[in-house]
């Protein structure tokens, strides 16, 4: 998970219990919190400070022979991109046009990175989850 994606919860203690995923999070960030978040059995935070390589391949050791998802805004998705870790990318288009933000695929200008379309769902509220098998 990336930092703004922890950020986004205005109570860090909310994950516990309440977050979809109730498995250990490696948090890839520049600066661990002062305060640690709540924990339980199931859920537990790592903050990762040296990398995405670094995170994704704590996550992997934990997760043993169960998938691993990467969290995050644009930068994560980019450094996970370049750096050849995912093997698929899942994008949800919602219908709302905000005219600024960050670009997911900006900084990846000389990347040639080729998807092939796994699955398109629409889902409620307009949302529509695209998903893709980066081909190597």
């Amino acid at each position: 998970m990336g930092r703004n994606s922890f950020d986004m919860a205005q109570d860090p203690d909310w994950f516990a219990g309440n977050y979809e995923y109730q498995v250990p999070i490696f948090v890839l960030t520049h600066k661990v919190p002062k305060k640690m978040p709540k924990q339980t059995g199931d859920l537990t935070f790592t903050f990762v400070t040296d990398g995405i390589a670094s995170a994704v391949r704590r996550a992997k050791a934990a997760a043993g022979d169960k998938d691993v998802n990467i969290i995050g805004a644009a930068s994560t998705a980019q450094q996970c991109l370049k750096a050849g870790l995912a093997d698929e990318l899942h994008v949800d288009v919602m219908p709302v046009l905000l005219g600024r933000g960050l670009r997911i695929f900006e900084n990846l200008a000389d990347e040639r990175i080729q998807l092939e379309r796994i699955k398109v769902m629409e889902l409620p509220a307009g949302r529509t989850h695209l998903r893709y098998r980066i081909v190597r």
